[in-house]
């Protein structure tokens, strides 16, 4: 017994006329007819009564349709599992990216696919790109551009990095005029800190004093107060500002900021996964 024999059992009983269940099944009729036959014979029971006003079960035939419909239902939901988005799906981001472009981007996701359990991790990009690799995610955003041969990656957006200050904080031009600063930077596996990082060396800008945060909210309250000035990009800025602060644009070789998607080249993309992807790429 397979289930195709169940599935057009099932449609006989329904229909109680081989040739109707034939047409809905897109079968011949004669082989319809042999594969109930077939069925029969291996059960060693007749599951149907024939007549020419059709066919009606036996008692043994509306004995297997108790089995044969809980059967076929469950079939349907575990084919279903592969094909309609739900279950659990474990997102990673930066900071910066889940406050201020991941809201509408995932309530938008919520709104089409309800039945999907979304899961939202905030850390650096180094630690993000790890998780991924060691399949405790599915797909992050991280800052871009990502080259690992076990990675695949798309980008989601563009963006500029500015430099941010008190509000009286004379103009910022080069990397020299942060020497006698203090940078308030994430770990040390954040982007945008080796990317000002770079910068520094670059121009050779030493002696420039660090303090660390965990938080965006902490890191602008320090800006405003004049503790210190932060790399962000501009989206952040304006929307954490409160013109408490100001803004300074980076050169052109330093300015520009990518945040990619990425997910691992060899696990398996769900239909929660893909679905998202597809909704990014509309964007």
């Amino acid at each position: 017994m397979d289930i195709r024999d169940l599935q057009i059992f099932q449609t006989v009983s329904r229909h109680k006329s081989v040739t109707k269940a034939a047409n809905e099944l897109n079968y011949v009729q004669s082989n319809v007819t042999n594969r109930i036959n077939r069925l029969e014979q291996e059960l060693n029971a007749q599951l149907f009564h024939r007549s020419g006003k059709g066919m009606s079960l036996t008692s043994a035939g509306r004995n297997l349709i108790q089995y044969a419909d809980p059967i076929l239902e469950m079939v349907n939901e575990a084919k279903n599992a592969f094909l309609i988005p739900q279950g659990p799906l474990k997102l990673g981001s930066t900071e910066s990216t889940a406050a201020v472009h991941l809201p509408s981007l995932l309530m938008k996701y919520h709104e089409a696919y309800p039945q999907v359990d979304v899961s939202l991790t905030t850390a650096s990009s180094e630690e993000l790109i790890k998780r991924v690799l060691h399949y405790e995610l599915d797909g992050v955003f991280v800052v871009g551009p990502i080259n690992h041969p076990e990675l695949k990656a798309f980008t989601f957006m563009e963006e500029e990095l500015v430099l941010i200050s008190s509000p009286h904080h004379p103009p910022i031009h080069s990397a020299r005029d942060l020497q006698h600063e203090t940078l308030l930077v994430f770990d040390v596996g954040c982007s945008y800190r080796s990317r000002l990082e770079q910068w520094l060396s670059d121009e050779k800008a030493h002696s420039v004093k660090r303090m660390e945060l965990s938080t965006l909210e902490g890191l602008f309250r320090c800006v405003e107060s004049g503790f210190g000035v932060a790399l962000v990009t501009r989206s952040v800025a304006q929307e954490y500002k409160r013109g408490e602060i100001k803004l300074h644009p980076l050169s052109t070789d330093y300015h520009q900021s990518t945040t990619v998607f990425i997910q691992r080249k060899d696990r398996y993309q769900s239909p929660a996964l893909s679905r998202l992807v597809e909704l990014m790429e509309n964007e």
